[in-house]
């Protein structure tokens, strides 16, 4: 009897979850708008290592510096993490797989916590592809070249790219979690980072930079302030995030 109870008995939240996690990191590869946004990144990757290249070839460097390839492989992720967390929190609500998700794992809060996740996760393995990537352009140029390479790369310039992917992975997240519209979220992404923080800085006496989500980023590479961060950090990653969860909870499903 206790055998049969206990096969009855729903899976537990830590099976549920890691069930919601597969499933989440499986529609990465078969989603059309992720694996465009993959597919872009990859793009830019080999564009940025051609443009190493070409820039040390035409200056016939005697060196290759490692960080200058690092920089740029971590500049073309750092633009597409936020479209990519984006994808993922926001387009099953654009179509019937939605459905399917909620038919499958009633709890919302799982099923939140595990697209948030599956952001965090793709975004990290980006990011340690792009290092991999930067240290095998520098060898090949330097092996083409008969140059030398530099290993400068540091600790503090790998952690501000990590920090720099993070911050705009938990952005695209929030983003894509309050609108629950991809299209709405990327633009609102684009026009945040190119527009509105550029725009606070002309506010007199400094007050603008207090809600630039870049003082995030600042403050983590050591060049800016704790305060203004947390500002930006309550602003545009906390409000949304709530609001996000809470429409999650509530929203209608069609």
């Amino acid at each position: 009897m206790t055998s049969l109870i206990l096969a009855d008995s729903p899976p537990q939240t830590a099976g549920r979850f890691g069930r919601s996690l597969r499933a989440e990191l499986r529609n990465v590869r078969t989603t059309r708008g992720t694996r465009w946004a993959l597919g872009l990144t990859a793009a830019l990757w080999v564009v940025v290592g051609a443009g190493v290249a070409a820039i040390a070839l035409l200056v016939d460097a005697e060196s290759v510096s490692i960080s200058g390839a690092l920089l740029g492989m971590g500049a073309a992720v750092t633009v597409f993490v936020p479209i990519l967390a984006i994808f993922i929190m926001a387009a099953d609500w654009q179509s019937r797989d939605v459905l399917t998700t909620f038919a499958l794992e009633p709890r919302r809060h799982i099923v939140f916590l595990a697209k948030a996740l599956t952001a965090l996760i793709v975004c990290t393995v980006l990011v340690a592809i792009a290092a991999v990537l930067a240290v095998v352009f520098t060898a090949g140029l330097a092996l083409a070249a008969g140059a030398t390479i530099v290993w400068n790369a540091d600790a503090e310039s790998i952690a501000v790219l990590l920090w720099s992917a993070a911050v705009g992975t938990v952005s695209g997240i929030a983003y894509g979690a309050a609108t629950q519209r991809v299209a709405i979220a990327i633009v609102f992404s684009l026009v945040q980072g190119f527009v509105i923080d550029p725009l606070l800085m002309l506010i007199p006496h400094g007050i603008g930079s207090w809600f630039r989500l870049t003082a995030i980023t600042e403050a983590g590479s050591g060049t800016g302030e704790l305060g203004p961060a947390l500002t930006a950090g309550l602003l545009w990653l906390v409000v949304p995030l709530a609001i996000g969860f809470a429409r999650n909870q509530r929203a209608d499903v069609q």
